[in-house]
């Protein structure tokens, strides 16, 4: 489980790099999904949508939300509300209801370029439906998103340039 941990830590850490047009969006909290080949190779996306493909592995998605002030460290808390009981990654400050279908994740983050990004990726046990995110930074609500995950054929192309949900994502 901390290997899983460092490496979300690092692939957070590397957004900025690898997905540079979403970072230049200075100022604006939005959602995105991006979808991945085997490899782990990044094949579509990233879009700023809420519609995720519930493709296990192959869908990634996550927030951005713009903080104002320096770049320094802060404590950042998500709390994720699931449709229906998954399977959560488990690590250090990640606690899970009983009903398996929320967690809160407290840690320490440093915001870079005035933002914190938070990502991850579909398993194959999470259930269709609405999933709700809410980011709080240094103890102050920051943003809330909605995303709908949608079940699609893994064999049928689809571009997510053209999904989207009737849920509002931007926040609040």
């Amino acid at each position: 489980m901390a290997k899983v941990a460092r490496a979300l830590a690092c692939l957070l850490a590397m957004l900025p790099v690898l997905f540079p047009a979403l970072a230049q969006a200075q100022g604006a909290n939005y959602p995105f999904v991006y979808i991945t080949d085997a490899a782990g190779n990044v094949v579509q996306g990233p879009e700023r949508t809420n519609v995720i493909p519930l493709w296990p592995v192959r869908s990634c998605f996550g927030w951005s939300v713009a903080v104002p002030g320096p770049d320094r460290e802060v404590d950042l808390v998500e709390i994720q509300q699931l449709s229906g009981k998954t399977r959560f990654d488990t690590g250090p400050g990640i606690a899970i209801n009983a009903n398996s279908d929320t967690t809160t994740r407290h840690i320490r983050d440093v915001t870079r370029d005035g933002r914190l990004e938070g990502t991850w990726c579909v398993n194959d046990a999470d259930p269709p439906g609405l999933y709700k995110y809410m980011i709080h930074v240094d103890g102050k609500f920051r943003a809330e998103f909605t995303y709908c995950a949608v079940r699609f054929p893994a064999d049928k192309p689809i571009d997510l340039r053209t999904l989207a949900c009737k849920n509002t994502f931007e926040s609040s």
